[in-house]
């Protein structure tokens, strides 16, 4: 018996770094397919611990993002065509604490020229989205980083986004993040 359970659980451990690793390779491939400009890590409000919730509340988040996006584009910029957003990768992980609450990792495509400025950014995460957004904690930490566009960088954040992943929880929101097209 101890052998069967011996082996078992060296299968699950195997399964566990192949599936680790090839989110990481989906997130590598998806950083290079897409523009990434920002790296942004935010937290919710207190006792925000189920999944289902999550999901809703990051649609929520990117609809509103999506709106103040679209009123800030170059509107100079007459016939253009569709209007496209910058793409976004979130990331969700549970608290390091052991009390299971989520925080977000948010990869983001270049913003419109009025927005794509650290201090933009810092004041639309901490001022604009948390009083549009019930959800988003107004008082735990914000953290933006600019990313830099190189193959290792890339590595760098994959590894980093992909830590938490493991059989019961994989980081990549499939459902809210803008996905490549797979290629045929």
């Amino acid at each position: 018996m101890t052998a069967m359970k011996t082996q078992y659980q060296r299968q699950q451990r195997q399964q566990a770094q192949r599936l680790k690793r090839t989110i990481k390779r989906l997130i590598t491939g998806e950083l290079s397919s897409i523009n990434p400009w920002w790296l942004i890590s935010f937290h919710y409000r207190d006792h925000h611990s189920k999944e289902d919730e999550l999901l809703k509340d990051v649609a929520d988040l990117k609809r509103k993002l999506h709106r103040i996006i679209y009123k800030s584009r170059d509107r100079s910029i007459k016939g253009a065509g569709e209007y496209l957003y910058p793409r976004m990768l979130f990331f969700h992980e549970t608290s390091h604490q052991g009390t299971g609450q989520f925080h977000t990792h948010l990869i983001l495509e270049r913003l419109p020229e009025s927005l794509n400025t650290q201090v933009e950014m810092e004041t639309l995460f901490h001022k604009r989205l948390p009083n549009k957004v019930k959800a988003l904690s107004k008082w735990k930490s914000i953290d933006i980083q600019r990313i830099n566009q190189a193959e290792d960088d890339y590595r760098r954040i994959s590894s980093y986004l992909g830590k938490q992943t493991n059989l019961e929880l994989i980081a990549l929101d499939p459902f809210n993040s803008d996905l490549s097209p797979r290629k045929q």
